[in-house]
């Protein structure tokens, strides 16, 4: 073999080498792009499922205002200080019940587990509705909510405070 051809063929081998390189690099950039893209539809599909959650949780909160309507609608008319000690008197002494207050404990039970969700649905916001008229709302019904269990609020009290906490727009604001 003579260092012509020797010198021909390493230079078919370096032609063909640098032809792959090209077709690598082409690739590499055609990978870096596919990446790229993927990150910014990742970032927009994760932006867009942080939206879903806050509407889920606001959605909860409104659920839950719902069911506490309800829980005082089901609670006697006759709810007084005198009722809502005896009722408290049998829901922490099992055994001591007195007649005719069956329904109210059971409408109290209710009204505290409805009581509870709100709650845990408000703390979920964590602060999401700050800028609404609602935690303003919510404040009054907490304070009125606390009255009706001593008996010295009135359920319509309640139910006007879940009024105007119903009619404040803000799941889809």
């Amino acid at each position: 073999m003579d260092t012509d051809l020797i010198s021909f063929e390493t230079l078919l081998a370096t032609r063909d080498s640098a032809y792959w390189v090209m077709w690598g690099a082409i690739a590499t950039g055609v990978a870096a792009f596919g990446s790229v893209m993927t990150l910014i539809v990742a970032g927009a599909a994760l932006n867009t499922w942080k939206q879903q959650e806050k509407t889920k949780i606001r959605s909860e909160l409104k659920r839950s205002l719902l069911a506490l309507d309800y829980a005082v609608h089901m609670m006697p008319d006759t709810w007084n200080s005198l009722t809502a000690q005896r009722v408290n008197i049998a829901l922490t002494q099992k055994a001591f019940r007195f007649d005719g207050d069956e329904d109210a404990i059971v409408a109290m039970i209710e009204l505290k587990k409805c009581w509870h969700e709100a709650l845990s649905a408000w703390v979920m916001c964590e602060g999401q509705l700050k800028n609404t008229n609602l935690t303003k709302l919510w404040n009054e019904l907490s304070e009125s909510y606390l009255e009706f269990l001593e008996g010295k609020a009135t359920k319509l009290k309640i139910l006007e405070k879940l009024a105007e906490m119903h009619s404040v727009k803000f799941i889809f604001d």
